[in-house]
């Protein structure tokens, strides 16, 4: 299933998957029409609200999500921008919590185009070949922070049980409820991370990035990653 509120890309995309043999189901959804639309606005408000401009922008952001939302997104892009974004990331989990109700696969995987920014730059990095835990929300670890702290989960990758995602939803809607109360840059990931801390033990993480490994750790992993490219089995 590929979702685009762009024709044109959609065509793209339909032709790149009869040239490569891959049965794809595209929809044309309108940013409006999506599940996250009202909760994108009062989120954006919550970014606003924190007026970072009240001083002096920062030369770096260090990763912290909050003050890249305002500088780059809410103050660089404009409001009407970052909500678009907003809705697009806020959406993810109740499309794919929708379409866990039409199929029955074992298992439903949630991609972001963003995951090409994925390739040589984290441990197990290929994740078509990664076997996914049976029965938890398998993700890859952050670059960002929040509060000065690294998210503990990426959301361009997420896959989980079919079973499952509808109480992820539940969970997910509960945390966006009271991250949108404050005045905090949130988007989905740091929703996400309150969802880790509530129930740990429903998420799993197969892969980290390189620049949070060093020394051996290090070179393991890139190891790894060089096996799996010349033998797939190599895995976990």
């Amino acid at each position: 299933m590929f979702y685009s509120s762009s024709e044109e890309i959609l065509s793209l995309v339909e032709q790149l998957c009869r040239q490569h043999g891959i049965v794809l189901q595209a929809e044309l959804r309108l940013l409006h029409s999506l599940p996250a639309w009202s909760l994108a606005e009062r989120l954006m408000q919550g970014c606003r609200a924190m007026q970072l401009d009240l001083l002096e922008k920062p030369a770096a952001f260090g990763a912290e999500k909050a003050v890249i939302h305002y500088w780059r997104d809410y103050k660089g892009a404009g409001a009407e921008v970052l909500r678009q974004m907003l809705t697009v990331w806020l959406s993810k989990i109740d499309l794919i919590t929708a379409l866990a109700s039409e199929v029955d696969h074992d298992h439903l995987v949630w991609i972001d185009a963003t995951i090409a920014r994925f390739n040589g730059r984290r441990s197990n990095w290929r994740f078509w070949l990664s076997a996914d835990h049976p029965d938890r929300f398998c993700h890859y670890g952050s670059e960002m922070r929040r509060y000065g702290r690294h998210l503990p989960l990426n959301a361009s990758y997420l896959s989980g049980p079919r079973l499952r995602w509808s109480a992820l939803q539940q969970l997910f809607n509960v945390m966006a409820e009271r991250a949108a109360l404050m005045p905090y840059g949130h988007d989905e990931e740091t929703i996400l991370a309150e969802c880790v801390q509530h129930s740990p033990d429903w998420f799993q993480r197969i892969g980290i990035p390189y620049t949070r490994l060093a020394g051996r750790p290090l070179l393991q992993a890139q190891l790894k990653n060089h096996l799996l490219a010349c033998h797939p089995r190599a895995r976990r």
